[in-house]
């Protein structure tokens, strides 16, 4: 089947998948980031103090979503859907509503969980186990709401910020949900079947309910300890990267311009290898491609690390944006090959929940290497060296034949 084909065929399904990822902005760092400045002034916090309100509330949402995360393999998928778009609902009404510090926690606390955390854990979940031939192409589709959020909601949020308060912002964002994205989640179930997916694995889950022990025998088996170096280090060095990318750009000759230019190559690489790696994926299998997505991010790396002329910036973040790209995909369809469709909930959440732990570290690794007067192109080569070391233990974790899936009965 094509690509248009299926999209057209599948149109109702896929834009379910879409709306969550998309809807998980509201989550997401970019865009809470922009809201920032006022936070610090009416609440007369200081960088610091927010840094770490904003980090305990990150390490809190990423310890608490292996045990929701768990719950979308045993409750029918209309039900945990709403769940978590009512989450996401609550948490942008706690942040209009914020009068106090405790609230500002609790409303990035449940930001992080249900935006950041379950909205696209419901979508990738939700297309995996829906599509079985054409995985691959429906967790690209659904995959774009990601790059798309990233690069229309930061203008429409700066708009509404010129023009009225940031409580009133965050009270227009809960009108949206309530208004388009709820009832947009309740006419796809109506009209679809998506909902069915869920129910051989509702009677699979239901006798039995032991995510502890679920938990226990993936971490149990060596595969994986040796495909996680390759799933954590892209985001871990992409948050440091990003984060601390004014000072990497002064070392590495680039202007802070350039860098924020580069971000469109950065944005439209991630959109095209997203879709491009699904046909990819359906062909040869997640299992098969894996070891490999995170090539193009150690090469970005080496080219940062060299940064022979302006336009090196550019060229790496292109790489880097093809590594993100592929990721997203091949990620949640690699769960779904090796655990087995009844796992999928489960094994996602817990490897969504390290990565955050790592996420939550890095920032504090790289400050950390900058304020000892670390040379930038030393942390570029220690980042590359760990690509390679990924990389490899992904291809020996995965050489087997037999791949399919991991019997957990």
């Amino acid at each position: 089947m094509s690509y248009l084909t299926f999209v057209l065929q599948e149109r109702k399904v896929l834009s379910f998948g879409l709306s969550f990822t998309f809807f998980s902005s509201f989550g997401q760092t970019f865009l809470i980031s922009l809201f920032v400045p006022f936070f610090l002034a009416d609440f007369d916090l200081s960088n610091a103090a927010f840094g770490s309100i904003y980090s305990a509330a990150t390490l809190a949402s990423a310890s608490i979503l292996p045990y929701l995360g768990k719950w979308i393999d045993v409750l029918p998928i209309e039900q945990y859907s709403l769940y978590v778009a009512g989450g996401l609902l609550i948490a942008a009404l706690t942040m209009a509503f914020s009068w106090h510090i405790g609230f500002l926690f609790a409303g990035i606390l449940m930001l992080r969980l249900s935006g950041q955390g379950l909205s696209g854990h419901t979508a990738e979940t939700a297309m995996a186990r829906y599509f079985k031939l054409q995985r691959g192409k429906a967790l690209s589709i659904s995959s774009l709401g990601y790059p798309i959020g990233e690069g229309i909601l930061p203008v429409g949020i700066a708009a509404l910020l010129a023009v009225t308060s940031w409580r009133t912002t965050w009270g227009i964002i809960a009108a949206a949900i309530a208004l388009i994205f709820i009832p947009f989640i309740l006419y796809v179930l109506n009209k679809t079947e998506i909902g069915h997916s869920n129910q051989q694995i509702k009677k699979t889950n239901s006798d039995s309910d032991d995510s502890s022990g679920s938990y226990f025998q993936i971490i149990n088996n060596r595969r994986f300890w040796l495909i996680l170096p390759a799933i954590l280090i892209p985001p871990f060095w992409a948050t440091a990267l990003f984060l601390y990318q004014v000072s990497i750009a002064e070392q590495l000759g680039w202007t802070a311009a350039i860098i924020a230019s580069a971000f469109i190559f950065f944005a439209v690489a991630r959109i095209v290898s997203s879709l491009g790696i699904g046909p990819v994926i359906d062909k040869l299998s997640a299992a098969a491609v894996f070891p490999f997505y995170i090539i193009p991010f150690g090469a970005g790396l080496i080219v940062a690390f060299y940064h022979p002329g302006i336009w090196s910036a550019f060229l790496y973040m292109a790489l880097v944006g093809i590594t993100l790209g592929f990721g997203s995909t091949t990620k949640s369809a690699l769960y779904a090959e090796l655990y087995g469709e009844e796992m999928i909930g489960t094994v996602r959440s817990l490897f969504a929940s390290i990565m955050v732990f790592s996420t939550a570290m890095s920032p504090f690794l790289m400050g950390w290497m900058l304020d000892n007067n670390i040379a930038m192109e030393s942390i570029l080569l220690m980042a590359a060296s760990t690509v390679i070391v990924g990389v490899a233990l992904a291809y020996i974790g995965l050489k087997d034949e037999n791949t399919a899936s991991l019997n957990f009965e």
